[in-house]
């Protein structure tokens, strides 16, 4: 129950921080106040994007969202934050939750990485170390996707290669 009651406080204070948003299209929306781009809600869902972006950062960025959502992350992880309220107890679940966030992270990244092609490694990087430094570390949306573990995302993005096509076959 505290555990949801604390959800819950995150994601009302969080909705308030979004009030001045202007929609561009769609389900996408640009927000002042906002530390990183992120994707919120269950069955209609938002992305919302700094205005601070410039137009580069923005495709990628918007890129990388897109996936989230064409994925269903955003489905999985509340899903997933459901099981944590009711095994709160067990440190494995706790695990699983953070590990499964990165992985949807990461997965995210190298997809972003894979269409648009290595050139964008550096600015991709730029953007996650900017969107790290201006997070406060003490924030926690868990329904939220936004921009965690920069440091271990950074060095994914700087040494992902894509896989051969012959692994792939070998490895099924």
């Amino acid at each position: 129950v505290l555990l949801l009651a604390y959800s819950l406080v995150s994601l009302l204070r969080l909705r308030r921080r979004l009030v001045g948003t202007v929609r561009l299209w769609d389900n996408i929306y640009l927000a002042d106040h906002i530390p990183s781009p992120f994707v919120m809600g269950l069955f209609r869902p938002k992305i919302y994007l700094s205005s601070t972006l410039t137009e580069t950062e923005r495709g990628y960025i918007l890129r990388h969202e897109q996936y989230h959502l064409r994925r269903r992350d955003h489905l999985v992880k509340f899903l997933s934050f459901l099981a944590l309220c009711i095994h709160w107890f067990n440190p494995l679940v706790w695990a699983a939750f953070v590990l499964s966030g990165k992985d949807m992270e990461m997965s995210c990244d190298e997809a972003v990485i894979e269409q648009f092609g290595n050139e964008i490694k550096q600015g991709y990087s730029n953007s996650l170390l900017s969107f790290a430094m201006e997070r406060p570390p003490y924030s926690f949306a868990p329904v939220a996707f936004g921009e965690g573990d920069a440091g271990r995302r950074i060095k994914n993005v700087l040494n992902f290669k894509k896989p051969h096509t012959w692994v792939a076959v070998f490895l099924v």
